[in-house]
């Protein structure tokens, strides 16, 4: 009874939860505290019980329950959190933390019981309490409790030195903050003890989604933002012979991240030439500085205004990137981009910026018929849509690379891959390979590196 009663407790004080009460909402916790409220029934039902155990073990899905509790702590987004990523330790006053502190317990709490309390606890009942032969029959042998699958539970410091899911700089960054806090956590017998370094991550790491992951995009069908849990691990220092077009980004971008004047950027130029790339680069170079990369579809540009007052209420520098932006004649969706890069009611806010890529220099096509419409004010008209790169307070113009420049990123490219080949033969490979593909660019460099080292080391195992 003493077991049963400690169940009733913690279920019961979970809904008591004052701060961190939105981690109830998480789908594996809902189904644990389900699983909690059928054990402890007054009146047993053992089918009751299986269904909920096997539903908790099958959400859970290879989880570990300890670090999974964990992580609802890192990416709860509230009052409390939000005002943490703001202001850090220092703009709570101690009695602002009493309610944390209590919470923390809860939730620790939580986290102590193990599958094999609950199934000594279920046998126990089971034993005891069920009379009828046919439900003994049933749960008996292979489901048995005894049988039944154990989540994991028991956490080792070692356990989150394991695979890397993720090659970009950006999600190991990220990844190494919240085990460091979870170690924290496990390190301390008391987590309401815990609550320094749980604020701190929120300060420098961010809470709710954007403490998890370092880039979004648009969900298609709910309009919303959602992470990106395998952003392209591209880094400044493979974009070669790009020094001229690297500086101006990324001054920009620094004054942008110490909280200077910046401005949006247009990037144009050719395909291929690593306009895209650099955007994303960034955000594995200055992850740490507090920036974060927002993907918005051409198609998406509606919802700026909705992202906006989404993320300027967000302590973090957000970078907005519309990659291949250009219009036809007969979108209208320029105008709303036109006003919403300059001359808007509102006001872009100071921690959003918006980066955009084109192969057209006059981002909005014109034709002849613009020119020899019969409209009054054609040239007006014409004019409103040749203005539109000209909102972008910088343009950076990328240029496709000569046969020498190309060349030299095939090679700086072969070093960086560890290619044991004679540069003479390199180069020939490489000058065949632009031949028969896609002109001289970057992409192509990149391409021609990638066939060769699946062919060379295809020729080390024959």
């Amino acid at each position: 009874m003493e077991k049963i009663t400690y169940l009733k407790r913690v279920s019961t004080a979970l809904q008591g939860l004052l701060v961190f009460d939105d981690i109830l909402r998480e789908n594996k916790i809902k189904d644990f505290y389900k699983l909690l409220r059928t054990v402890t029934e007054p009146n047993f039902d053992m089918e009751k019980v299986y269904l909920a155990y096997h539903n908790f073990y099958r959400s859970l899905a290879g989880d570990n329950w300890v670090e999974y509790i964990i992580e609802c702590l890192c990416t709860v987004q509230n009052e409390f959190t939000l005002r943490a990523a703001r202001t850090g330790y220092n703009g709570f006053a101690p009695s602002n933390l009493q309610d944390v502190a209590r919470d923390l317990a809860v939730i620790q709490s939580l986290a102590k019981i193990s599958p094999q309390n609950l199934l000594e606890i279920i046998e126990q009942r089971f034993k005891n309490e069920v009379k009828i032969k046919e439900v003994h029959a049933i749960f008996h042998d292979s489901l048995s409790p005894e049988n039944w699958p154990i989540w994991n539970w028991g956490f080792s410091l070692t356990d989150n030195d394991s695979i890397d899911y993720c090659r970009a700089e950006a999600c190991k960054w990220l990844d190494k903050q919240r085990k460091n806090l979870i170690i924290s956590f496990i390190q301390e017998p008391n987590w309401k003890n815990n609550i320094v370094n749980l604020v701190n991550f929120y300060y420098e790491i961010g809470c709710g989604i954007y403490g998890k992951y370092g880039a979004f995009k648009i969900h298609d069908s709910e309009n919303k933002l959602v992470g990106i849990k395998n952003p392209d691990p591209i880094r400044l220092k493979n974009l070669i012979c790009q020094e001229r077009e690297q500086a101006i980004v990324l001054n920009n971008t620094i004054n942008f991240l110490d909280g200077y004047s910046a401005n949006n950027i247009i990037l144009y130029g050719n395909r291929g030439t690593g306009k895209s790339s650099l955007v994303k680069a960034l955000l594995n170079e200055y992850i740490s500085k507090g920036l974060r990369l927002v993907q918005l579809k051409k198609n998406q540009i509606s919802f700026f205004p909705q992202l906006i007052k989404i993320l300027q209420e967000i302590p973090l520098k957000f970078i907005i990137f519309i990659d291949d932006l250009s219009f036809n004649d007969e979108e209208e969706d320029y105008k709303s981009l036109k006003s919403l890069l300059e001359g808007g009611v509102e006001a872009r806010p100071d921690n959003v910026l918006i980066y955009a890529t084109s192969n057209r220099r006059h981002l909005v096509k014109e034709s002849f018929a613009d020119r020899q419409s019969d409209d009054v004010h054609s040239r007006d008209t014409m004019e409103e849509k040749l203005s539109l790169a000209d909102r972008f307070g910088i343009t950076v113009t990328f240029l496709s690379p000569d046969q020498e420049t190309y060349l030299k990123i095939v090679e700086e490219l072969a070093v960086q891959n560890n290619l044991n080949i004679d540069r003479d033969e390199l180069r020939q490979r490489a000058l065949k390979w632009v031949m028969m593909h896609n002109g001289r660019s970057g992409r192509t460099a990149k391409q021609f590196i990638d066939h060769l080292s699946g062919t060379l080391n295809r020729e080390k195992t024959s």
